[in-house]
């Protein structure tokens, strides 16, 4: 039975194979500054140049340099003052030979000006500025177009939004973004000794901890999934999960995909008709995740015991949703640092553990964690270490190929 069983298992290798496969959903217009965690699905372009005119980095006078040229604090040069220009402004003077304009920082450099003379190191008085300094042509003045040309790309397809790309869009004019739409998510626990967030825990009960773990996992990448749990019993999975199925992008169902007297989920599966991709893999813990499809609608069905539920969603499931959000390869972020400690493993399976990251660059190690309770491991834990199928043991000071980083 247990062979049989192997045999019908496929490795991790082809399972992310065949997520990898999931499309993206589509694209969709936002305001650009609502962007924030999401990912461009275009090249974008600047709308304006920033600074939009030639401007002022200082509080100063705008002058021409070649005026002030001889300029010190023992030698000042005395201009003319012709007026005053503020940021916002429209400048309509031209400086002319032996004159200053007052500016203020962000302000337009007037027409015939090609410096500015930082107001430290001036005195005015009256209609009368004392340069005590040099100023070359281009001193402390910002150049139209130097932080953002218009026309120019400024963010490129695929592009994860941060705050900082909101204040460049921004500042290039640009009101719109077309970003790949995020998914919506129905999370569900089924079991009926499950017990909601906030209810007291009764004898025989267990706190629904994995739906609390993954709708945190889900929020952490941006995205707000809705909740469930539904009781172990066939007929009510199918009738609560089938009206779902047309509302929501992707599933995620917790328990029940074994082979016990009430792991209903698979066999709901069936009679729903959701075709299946994959049936479990060869992986430790989380063997007992699917994969399936109806409509356009994704199932992950995941196992119910903590580390192989966070396992199987962490390994498959998360890189699912990101495919569906539009990263273009999900399983390319990996570190490679060297074991502080030997790990086994068993042939022809990919064994995971839960670990913690030390050090940076080539000193950078990580330490898997034991000598606790699962959940304890799992909240400690900011990465995952995968033991190849095909590696049996990795000793330590050794590189590791694969750890995922998932803090």
């Amino acid at each position: 039975m247990r062979d049989r069983e192997a045999e019908r298992l496929i490795g991790l290798a082809l399972a992310r194979h065949l997520v990898q496969g999931i499309a993206a959903l589509g694209v969709e217009q936002i305001a650009a500054a609502k962007g924030l965690g999401r990912l461009t699905a275009t090249d974008i372009r600047a709308c304006c140049s920033c600074p939009t005119l030639d401007a002022s980095l200082k509080d100063g006078f705008a002058v021409r340099g070649l005026d002030i040229a001889s300029a010190s604090r023992e030698n000042p040069v005395q201009l003319t003052l012709a007026g005053s220009v503020a940021a916002g402004d429209h400048c309509d003077i031209t400086v002319q030979q032996g004159q200053a304009v007052r500016i203020m920082t962000g302000a337009p450099i007037p027409a015939g000006a090609d410096a500015v003379l930082a107001s430290e190191f001036a005195d005015s008085e009256g209609d009368q500025v004392l340069a005590l300094a040099d100023a070359c042509p281009g001193r402390n003045i910002l150049a139209r177009g130097s932080d953002v040309t218009a026309g120019r790309i400024i963010v490129p397809r695929g592009t994860r939004l941060t705050p900082g790309h909101l204040g460049l869009l921004a500042a290039a004019g640009v009101a719109e973004i077309p970003v790949f739409r995020q998914p919506k998510i129905m999370i569900i626990a089924t079991g009926s000794e499950l017990a909601l967030p906030g209810e007291p825990i009764a004898p025989g009960q267990v706190a629904a901890s994995n739906l609390v773990t993954l709708v945190a996992e889900v929020k952490a990448m941006g995205i707000d999934a809705d909740q469930l749990v539904i009781r172990d019993d066939l007929h009510l999975l199918q009738e609560k999960i089938a009206p779902l199925i047309e509302k929501y992008d992707l599933i995620l169902t917790c328990g029940g995909v074994l082979d016990g007297d009430k792991d209903f989920t698979m066999q709901a599966m069936d009679n729903l008709a959701v075709a299946p991709v994959f049936h479990r893999v060869r992986v430790g813990p989380g063997k007992g995740v699917c994969l399936g499809m109806k409509g356009t609608t994704w199932f992950f069905n995941l196992p119910g015991g903590p580390p192989s539920n966070h396992v199987a969603f962490l390994l498959l499931a998360k890189p699912g949703i990101y495919r569906l959000s539009g990263v273009a390869d999900p399983f390319t972020d990996y570190l490679s640092p060297r074991l502080d400690r030997t790990l086994t493993g068993r042939q022809g399976w990919t064994q995971i553990f839960y670990g913690r990251l030390g050090g940076d660059g080539d000193l950078r190690t990580v330490t898997p964690l034991g000598g606790a309770g699962r959940l304890q491991i799992m909240a400690g834990a900011d990465c995952l270490i995968e033991l190849a199928e095909d590696q049996t043991c990795a000793r330590a000071g050794t590189q590791i190929q694969k750890v995922w980083k998932i803090r």
